[in-house]
């Protein structure tokens, strides 16, 4: 997920490939709906999706319920999802989403195993909750939500722990001296791993201190008006600035070998 992307495309005036897609199909959850939308010879990428968006709502649970339908949309391949998104050269990027839509690369052309087209799905739709749940339509691009944050809480919530680097490889990184919390977005280019990698233990760390019932607070403090940094020390307690800096400090005293369970070594996705 990235967020300035679609709008930047939107003011240029850029035709997208979403355009073309025709071909609706409805499916409703108990807790969420969305639009599935292809061009109309997809049918199996349409059936793979479904199967994925029915364990959305068990996965996302924790953090409430979408507030509004999400529109899916299937783009033939890579080529058409950065046209869609007007975003080039993340060769590594997958899918897309914002307030109520989500773009995904037909999965046919990059994998062929189910599961990994659900974590995909409902990391996505975790950050469709997230904007949902943070703002409305109208203003959830205004609430300076960072990357680690976004990153974190998606990969997390789709239990993606096992794509991404161990606590120990994170650490290291760190020690590079690359700053993931300010220079986020233009480290992600070529660094997507590594960078969401500290995100997602970043966001773990957050809620092993704090519970989910305070990131909970801290969306509703957003939807309330507050951007994140006021959002956050408004609902956590304490600064981002400072937040980050006891995070800097776990990571470089290895605290987490103190942990019971660490998450493991894995390859890159």
């Amino acid at each position: 997920m990235r967020v300035l992307g679609l709008a930047i495309l939107a003011l240029s005036g850029c035709v997208s490939p979403i355009v073309n897609l025709k071909a609706e199909r409805p499916f409703t959850l108990e807790s969420a709906k969305f639009v599935i939308k292809s061009d109309g010879h997809s049918e199996k990428d349409v059936a793979r999706l479904e199967k994925s968006l029915e364990r959305v709502p068990l996965a996302t649970a924790r953090w409430g319920a979408l507030a509004q339908p999400v529109t899916v949309y299937i783009v033939r391949n890579h080529a058409e999802l950065e046209a869609a998104v007007g975003r080039f050269g993340f060769d590594w990027l997958r899918a897309w989403s914002t307030f109520d839509e989500l773009i995904i690369q037909a999965p046919i052309t990059w994998t062929a195993v189910q599961d990994v087209v659900d974590e995909l799905v409902i990391h996505e739709v975790t950050h469709n909750l997230l904007f949902q749940a943070s703002a409305d339509a109208n203003t959830w691009l205004t609430r300076e939500i960072p990357l680690w944050f976004r990153e974190g809480m998606a990969i997390s919530t789709a239990s993606q722990q096992g794509r991404y680097p161990s606590l120990e490889d994170s650490a290291q990184w760190l020690e590079k001296g690359l700053d993931p919390f300010g220079d986020g977005e233009r480290l992600s280019k070529n660094q997507s791993t590594e960078v969401y990698g500290v995100g997602l233990h970043a966001f773990e760390f957050l809620v092993r201190k704090h519970g989910d019932e305070k990131i909970r607070a801290l969306m509703a403090a957003m939807h309330a008006g507050d951007v994140f940094g006021a959002a956050f020390e408004k609902a956590i307690g304490i600064s981002v600035d400072d937040f980050v800096k006891s995070f800097r400090e776990f990571m470089k005293q290895r605290e987490f070998r103190q942990l019971r369970k660490t998450v493991p070594v894995s390859a890159t996705p």
